[in-house]
């Protein structure tokens, strides 16, 4: 055997020790388990450690794609990039299990987590095609489109890795993974909001000129079975408005659900609010967002009475749990102190303190879920009728 067939020998072993890796890599991010005792739990360094090895794997998989150029390959060059690889690889999934569900958030490993696979799925995919290219008998067979491909994969690994570390990348701490997850709620629940403005004023227009083509905008909802394909009745209208309008259901809740990011979810976490809790608040923004979306559906004609009523008593018991939950979110304030504030009005005209701010908060809160309750209970009534 000659010394190049050596190398590509060696080279061929490398990659597929790279692959065997990163599938192996792929098993534990699907079966994460964490270190009992981890020589760390300093989340600054675990992440500043992530984002060093995301680093490397970006600057190797660079050489690798330079020495294994399909038309002048260098295996020997190639042996220590793989290993390299295969080594960094290992130790981004080190970093993954040195986190822990309550002293981290579940939401940040979550999140950490999706993104490292993207990227170990991106490198092994790379690999790959250099093994499918070493099978080729020789660089001259080499299509120049199956050529390319390293350059493709290359740089899609390269995009995964800035995204990565860019500012949409992998979150600082729990409290900006669940931050993230809840504007993109906020997005969508007034995304259903607008939707509904729009059903009704079509509809108006329909009643009022019965000789108006009915619009025929593609929004995506036809798909799904929910697009408006006859106009509502009188008293079909009559029952959007009153959730719409009268009834202010669907804004108040998603009015509700913008304080929560404003203020609740402020840039600084409160740190007498555990990680766990965080996570389970951001499940109730997925459940009032899944409850909306529900509601929003049902309002297209022909309405069904009773499957509106129905979802609306859905979306009222998802609110009620979320006010149960955003209970731990603000300070109980108890008679000692109370007195103690009492004592220490030297200046009315001050700035709020942060605690005095919560109760403000909370207060909005407790009328605005006061006011859900209300025009909800009121429509359901009516609706029975």
């Amino acid at each position: 055997m000659s010394d190049k067939q050596k190398g590509e020998y060696h080279a061929k072993q490398s990659k597929d020790t790279t692959a065997e890796t990163c599938v192996a890599a792929l098993s534990a991010l699907d079966e994460r388990t964490e270190i009992s005792d981890p020589e760390t739990s300093d989340l600054s360094i675990i992440l500043k450690d992530l984002h060093s090895l995301l680093s490397l794997i970006y600057n190797i998989s660079t050489k690798l794609s330079l020495a294994l150029k399909p038309s002048a390959p260098t295996y020997s060059a190639s042996l220590p990039l793989l290993q390299d690889l295969a080594k960094h690889t290992s130790g981004t999934i080190h970093c993954i299990n040195l986190l822990g569900v309550d002293q981290h958030g579940a939401t940040l490993i979550k999140d950490t987590t999706d993104i490292v696979r993207s990227v170990i799925e991106a490198l092994n995919a790379l690999v790959h095609t250099f093994l499918d290219l070493a099978a080729q008998e020789s660089p001259s067979t080499v299509t120049e489109t199956v050529g390319e491909e390293y350059l493709v994969r290359t740089g899609t690994l390269h995009d995964l890795i800035t995204k990565a570390q860019g500012p949409n990348g992998i979150p600082k701490d729990n409290h900006a993974a669940v931050r993230k997850h809840w504007e993109s709620d906020k997005e969508s629940l007034e995304d259903g909001l607008a939707e509904v403005a729009r059903m009704i004023e079509e509809a108006e227009q329909d009643n009022t000129d019965e000789q108006a083509t009915e619009d025929d905008l593609d929004d995506g909802w036809d798909e799904l079975g929910l697009g408006p394909t006859s106009s509502m009745n009188k008293d079909e209208l009559a029952r959007a408005n009153s959730v719409q309008y009268s009834a202010h259901i669907l804004r108040l809740t998603t009015l509700l659900h913008k304080r929560v990011f404003m203020d609740v979810l402020s840039s600084i976490p409160s740190e007498s609010v555990s990680n766990v809790m965080y996570d389970s608040l951001l499940q109730h923004s997925h459940s009032l967002l899944e409850a909306s979306d529900e509601l929003v559906a049902t309002l297209y004609a022909p309405q069904d009475p009773a499957s509106v009523r129905q979802e609306v008593v859905a979306l009222m018991t998802v609110v009620g749990m979320l006010h149960t939950h955003l209970q731990a979110f603000f300070p109980v304030t108890n008679g000692l102190e109370m007195q103690l504030n009492q004592l220490s009005i030297q200046d009315s005209t001050s700035v709020p303190k942060p605690r005095e701010k919560k109760k403000a908060d909370k207060k909005w809160f407790d009328t605005c879920f006061e006011q859900i309750s209300r025009l909800s209970t009121t429509f359901v009534s009516s609706s029975d009728r």
